[in-house]
């Protein structure tokens, strides 16, 4: 499985509320401070008119009188050594322009007054001042509005994550605590939950969860069950073969016939044991103590029949012979599987099984495996098409390998063989080193 990181549904549900909330209330700031600035902007230039219109007059009525002169308002003919770039403007035109003088910034109202070119100042200071301000409070009001937002956010989204995590909480307990089949079932207090989506979830979940327990209880028992009742008839089939295979007046034909049965109940009833162990949830099945040589020993010894005139030749090489803590019908049917593969797709060569402490390998010269089956190696009935069987035994050495924690590296290529590498974890019970031992089964022609 693959840890993906992990993304909060909170903060998920918490991001839309706050960007909702600043894109309204950035955009209600907006839109408050241009018509405020433009209505400024239009309360000036009717100020200038007005007062333009308003000396005209008087100017009209009475020549001597002087240019208006305030705080705010300054009216001056041109040229005006103070405001050296304002310039006249063709006769018949007014014209409001922008000049700064210093720290502070004048709208400025150019015409003819009776033939002469004359501006009309106003000072914008104030008003400049006023917008900074309301620009601030603007932006103080988003920053307070985006914090509500959050607020109101993380509230909601804590009230619906809420029951989420409790039912997380109670789900990651209960499986802590999981009890093996045939005890209490998996259940969740509904009543705890709120009667929404979050309920309808729950109880989903608990149906769920009985059902899946009724189900692996089914599937316990009935492996429990075949196994217990498979071994009594395999351990008769197995003595009745020993009895009659050490009668000494049978035809070699016939002890041939008898061995055959021995060996196949023997391997019938490492395959139960082992079935049984895989399909068991409580494993503890004590010291278990495996010694790998014998088991590869006995598994080749018992594939050796299979090649029968065939120009096959079956070599086990034990550097060393390490003692296992793993119980020896998963082994053997673990590596039973890889020989008889190994047998079922070599035509004629070498199989080699090479053993030492840490690692066993089995390498052969036949036939090999397509890169195209690579991926679905290890699924269960995923055959290639010179495979008589039902594609089963694959898919047992991944789970009997996942179950005892051993890794499996196969390497391979069409028409070149395949290797198969099965290593061992560092802890073992122990090992008693050998001189590298060769010991060889010749089959057919060599």
């Amino acid at each position: 499985m693959i840890n993906q990181p992990y993304d909060s549904l909170r903060r998920k549900l918490v991001l839309p509320f706050v960007l909702l909330g600043f894109s309204v209330s950035a955009l209600l700031s907006l839109v408050t401070f241009s018509l405020v600035a433009e209505l400024e902007e239009d309360a000036i230039d009717r100020i200038l008119h007005v007062e333009m219109e308003s000396f005209r007059a008087r100017i009209a009525h009475t020549p001597l009188t002087l240019p208006p002169l305030t705080s705010v308002l300054s009216g001056h003919f041109l040229p005006y050594d103070e405001f050296p770039l304002v310039t006249p403007v063709p006769p018949g035109r007014d014209v409001i322009d922008r000049f700064m003088k210093g720290d502070k910034e004048y709208s400025v109202l150019i015409t003819y007054i009776n033939e002469k070119p004359y501006a009309l100042f106003f000072d914008r200071s104030y008003v400049s001042t006023n917008l900074w301000r309301l620009a601030l409070f603007l932006l103080i009001g988003t920053s307070l509005m985006s914090l509500f937002s959050l607020w109101v956010g993380n509230y909601l989204a804590g009230n619906v994550v809420r029951p989420i995590g409790k039912l997380l909480g109670e789900i990651s307990e209960k499986t802590a605590n999981a009890q093996p089949i045939g005890r209490k079932p998996l259940s969740f207090a509904v009543a705890d939950y709120p009667s929404d989506e979050i309920g309808r979830l729950v109880q989903a979940l608990d149906g769920f969860a009985l059902r899946l327990h009724g189900f692996f209880e089914r599937e316990s028992c009935f492996a429990s069950d075949v196994s217990h009742e498979l071994r009594t008839p395999v351990a008769v089939i197995r003595g009745a073969a020993e009895v009659l295979v050490a009668h000494p007046e049978l035809p070699a034909k016939l002890r041939e016939r008898l061995q055959t049965i021995h060996r196949q109940s023997v391997r019938m009833g490492q395959m139960l044991e082992a079935m049984l162990l895989l399909a068991r949830e409580d494993r503890d099945s004590g010291d278990p103590a495996c010694a790998m040589a014998e088991v590869v020993e006995e598994v080749v010894s018992d594939a050796s029949p299979a090649l029968s005139g065939r120009p096959i030749k079956i070599i086990v090489e034990a550097a060393e012979r390490p003692i296992l803590p793993v119980e020896r019908s998963l082994a053997y049917v673990l590596v039973s599987n890889l020989v008889r593969n190994a047998c079922s797709y070599t035509r004629e060569g070498t199989i080699t099984a090479y053993l030492d402490a840490r690692r066993l390998i089995i390498k052969d010269s036949g036939i090999g495996i397509a890169e195209e089956r690579f991926p679905s190696l290890f699924l269960r009935h995923a055959k290639g098409e010179e495979s008589s069987g039902h594609g089963l035994g694959l898919s047992i050495v991944a789970r009997i390998a996942q179950q005892l924690n051993w890794k499996i590296d196969i390497q391979s290529q069409s028409g070149a063989g395949t290797k198969v590498t099965i290593s061992f974890p560092d802890a073992c019970l122990g090992s008693s080193r050998t001189p590298p031992a060769v010991h060889s089964k010749p089959k057919g022609l060599e």
